[in-house]
């Protein structure tokens, strides 16, 4: 009752203090996780460009596309580490910073080879990116709070879709010939420049600490405080034993596999959804495919949004599940539809909205179990080898389509298997969940 009492007391500093964390950090972490997609995306657009310059295959395009994610894996933990040395303001800065610059450079490159290692070291440069937004919102959203900010700040995966497909459209066309550079080649200097000044905006807007935000008032400075070091201590009394308890976790280890097939099953969307929708309507133009490419994106913002504020941050997988299961229902209806555009642009609209829902969704699972020391570590290793994911399913998709001619339906198969096998690892979890718990002994009569 005191706690509920308190609770209470102090609801409308609570209110006020998220109100205003909320406009002062969200808005620039959404527009660098926005920024960032675009940067990894925009070659989905520069495909069909870099087709004609070098002559590059489906499975050349799909390694191209992939091949960042190897250096992101590698340097994720690594890039964790120093951010938890140097402080995350300066180290986000620095991650957007240097990938803007990378970003940039990539217009310049002769060669496909070359085009793989920028791709590379871009990822290597953004490493890191997502699990330091999810740290820095540690040190300043309570629990009760954390979830629905998350799930705002990941709106910006479809959004990059949404503003993506028709600017990079628009970009590819309006700019071809301009200095002498091929339209393609705009894409990357125009998507790395905002990086750059989105690092440097981060950098002189934001605060490492509450104890240190002046922009809060004294009062809400001092509840924040006090929340925050309240809910650490709560957390460290349920932590694992270190961070080698938990990396060697079962549990963990199944989470991740569960997150990597998941993005398996989403991935493919970002880099060949322009290819789908030229194979859906014939003779379209680059601005037209951009456009199209917008709306399952938008769709998918909506829908995460919402799914965020209406699902509890509690231990059901079920709203996973059912986002899951309807992804394999509509990417099989796609596969089969594509003859028949006006079905095909529905249905691969409502896979794109299930897809992308699905990873909000997920992260209600590992942040329900892991704590303290335990939920940095084990949420790095989710998230680092979940996207290797990016690597191995557009290359997936582009060898089938080049073993089969083309075919995008076939190459569907990557995404219903992934979501298939997603739901089976889940389901084994939810199972050994409530064998261990039925084996638990009930309260002392």
């Amino acid at each position: 009752m005191v706690g509920v009492r308190g609770r209470t007391r102090d609801e409308p500093v609570r209110a006020s203090t998220i109100r205003r964390l909320t406009r002062r950090i969200v808005p620039v972490l959404m527009l660098g996780y926005l920024v960032s997609y675009l940067d990894r995306i925009n070659i989905s657009f520069a495909k069909f460009g870099l087709e004609e310059s070098f002559g590059m295959s489906a499975a050349e395009y799909g390694f191209a596309a992939g091949i960042f994610f190897v250096g992101y894996v590698l340097a994720e933990v690594p890039s964790n580490i120093i951010m938890a040395r140097v402080g995350a303001r300066v180290w986000l800065t620095r991650i957007m910073v240097t990938w803007g610059i990378i970003a940039a450079l990539t217009a310049v490159v002769p060669n496909v080879e070359l085009l793989y290692v920028m791709r590379f070291v871009l990822g290597v440069a953004e490493a890191g990116f997502f699990p330091g937004i999810l740290v820095y919102l540690t040190h300043w959203y309570p629990n009760a709070d954390r979830t629905k900010v998350v799930s705002t700040v990941m709106v910006s995966i479809p959004l990059a879709g949404v503003v993506g497909g028709p600017l990079n459209g628009w970009i590819v066309s309006a700019f071809d010939g301009v200095g002498g550079l091929d339209g393609w080649r705009w894409l990357f200097i125009l998507g790395g420049v905002p990086a750059v000044l989105l690092g440097i905006l981060f950098y002189t807007t934001v605060t490492e600490r509450p104890a240190e935000a002046k922009w809060l008032s004294a009062e809400q400075r001092e509840w924040l405080v006090s929340t925050l070091a309240e809910e650490e201590r709560e957390r460290a009394v349920t932590a694992p034993a270190g961070h080698r308890a938990t990396l060697g976790n079962k549990k963990v280890l199944a989470l991740t596999a569960v997150y990597f097939l998941l993005q398996c099953g989403a991935y493919p969307l970002t880099y060949w959804m322009p290819s789908v929708m030229k194979d859906i309507g014939t003779a379209l133009t680059s601005v037209e495919i951009g456009w199209l490419s917008a709306v399952p994106s938008l769709m998918a913002a909506v829908c995460m949004y919402l799914a965020g504020r209406m699902v509890r941050g509690d231990r059901s997988s079920k709203p996973v599940m059912i986002a899951l299961g309807i992804s394999v229902v509509t990417f099989a209806l796609t596969a089969v539809s594509l003859g028949t555009p006006a079905l095909a642009f529905l249905v691969i609209t409502i896979a794109t909205m299930a897809a992308q829902t699905a990873k909000p969704l997920f992260w209600t699972l590992p942040t329900a179990f892991l704590a303290g020391a335990g939920a940095a570590s084990g949420i790095a290793l989710i998230n680092s080898l979940g996207n290797a994911a990016g690597f191995i399913s557009p290359f997936a998709v582009g060898w089938i389509q080049d073993a089969s001619g083309g075919n995008d339906g076939l190459s569907m198969t990557v995404m219903i298997l992934a979501n298939l096998l997603a739901m089976a690892v889940i389901g084994a979890l939810w199972r050994t969940g409530r064998r261990r718990r039925a084996a638990e002994p009930g309260p002392a009569g």
